[in-house]
């Protein structure tokens, strides 16, 4: 009888077993060149407040259509001009 061989799959330059299509991608959530390039200047900022406040704030900053972030930094901005 003839010996089994052992049967060796090459692993670099194989293609993977599903070729994901581009609609995959977007609806996976990969993450596009242009989020990554992307540089900030802003910098992750933590201090305490009231919570009921802080859910007061949140909610007329949506309903205002704009982000606490921006009404903050815009607050700062005033406060330090009064200097």
């Amino acid at each position: 009888m003839a010996k089994n061989k052992i049967l060796t799959v090459p692993q670099n330059g194989t293609q993977p077993a599903i070729i994901p299509s581009p609609i995959d991608n977007m609806l996976a959530g990969v993450a596009t060149a242009d989020k990554a390039t992307k540089v900030s200047n802003k910098r992750p900022t933590s201090f305490n407040i009231d919570q009921e406040l802080q859910a007061r704030f949140k909610a007329v900053c949506a309903t205002r259509g704009k982000s606490m972030s921006s009404v903050i930094e815009d607050f700062i901005l005033g406060y330090i001009s009064e200097q």
